[in-house]
């Protein structure tokens, strides 16, 4: 029997808008949206560019080389954290999200990822990629509204390495672990 884990490619937010989208996190926890809302871990915030699902261990070897085929090309940009929003829309929420500018390296670098995935062998995704960071989840039975909830201050970072982060359910919420770093403009080996 194969080994399998649950994965997915993303971006892992870093300094300062790492810093700024947990101060945000932690100011919506004290709010009184808190009893709406399961709140991710301020060490998990990212950007996910391909959620893949279960997997075979054995195949990640073989997914970072097609994604880091496809990545190599593009060059690192840079990243701004945006208003705070309910996503997919405002009127029927599942998460609350920061959105993220500018929208069209994002959109390029999520494109390429899309067909480093196919060229391994796993099924076009069908819906559009649309760039943010997952702050909280919508509680089931609730309909809170995110009118005037405040963002974070402003900040950035640079998206210079996709990762593929095995993602395992935790209490308190999911736990990340970066498996593959795959570097744009070229490969970054993934530290210890």
């Amino acid at each position: 029997m194969r080994a399998m884990l649950r994965a997915f490619l993303g971006l892992a937010l870093e300094e300062p808008a790492l810093g700024a989208a947990a101060r945000c996190l932690a100011s919506l926890r004290s709010g009184a949206l808190e009893r709406d809302l399961r709140f991710v871990r301020p060490e998990g915030l990212h950007v996910t560019l391909r959620f893949l699902g279960s997997v075979a261990r054995d195949v990640v070897p073989e997914i970072s080389r097609a994604v880091a085929a496809t990545v190599r090309p593009l060059a690192p940009f840079a990243v701004r954290l945006g208003a705070v929003r309910g996503f997919p829309s405002p009127r029927r929420p599942r998460v609350l999200a920061l959105d993220l500018a500018p929208a069209e390296p994002l959109a390029t670098l999520a494109a390429a990822v899309e067909r480093g995935v196919v060229a391994a062998g796993f099924a076009a995704e069908p819906r559009a990629f649309r760039a943010h960071v997952t702050l909280a989840r919508v509680r089931t039975g609730r309909s809170p509204t995110f009118e005037n909830v405040p963002g974070p201050e402003p900040a950035g970072f640079e998206a210079r390495t996709v990762t593929l982060f095995e993602s395992r359910p935790g209490e308190g919420g999911s736990v990340y672990t970066p498996l593959e770093r795959m570097a744009l403009g070229g490969p970054v080996a993934l530290q210890p």
